[in-house]
């Protein structure tokens, strides 16, 4: 019988490149599947915006940063504001609440305006409006 000789060293090392590739596979599986993970199990319509044309379908509460407030144009109080506006949503009960806030006055001061409004009020629907920003040409 002839006996095999062994030639070269035992292997001494880990071969990582199997490694390596499985791992870059699973990394990208997981960024293509990531985004579809935050999105709920439930079918969401969002509603529509309110736009300029329904303005006839609105009535403003402005806030200044004096804290004075009006409806549409007439300046009111704090206390007579429930009254006021729940006489002109008793004749239009559809209608929508937009605040117009100014944008110095604190937050805490329009979140009030909106508790008064939500709480001793018939109001259904409350908007806060803002200014659209325009894009400038080099923003993008």
């Amino acid at each position: 019988m002839k006996r095999v000789k062994e030639h070269g060293s035992a292997i001494s090392g880990i071969n990582i490149t199997p490694i390596i590739d499985v791992t870059l596979v699973l990394l990208i599986i997981m960024l293509v599947a990531a985004p579809m993970l935050n999105l709920p199990n439930m079918d969401v319509h969002l509603p529509e915006a309110f736009t300029s044309e329904m303005k006839e379908q609105s009535f403003s509460v402005s806030l200044g940063s004096d804290l004075r407030i009006a409806i549409e144009d007439k300046i009111v109080t704090v206390e007579n504001l429930p009254r006021l506006l729940d006489g002109l949503l008793k004749k239009r009960p559809n209608h929508v609440v937009i605040i117009r806030a100014d944008k110095d006055v604190d937050y805490e001061s329009v979140e009030n305006l909106m508790e008064i409004i939500k709480r001793k009020t018939r109001a259904k629907r409350i908007a806060v409006a803002t200014k659209q920003k325009k894009i400038t040409a080099g923003e993008k």
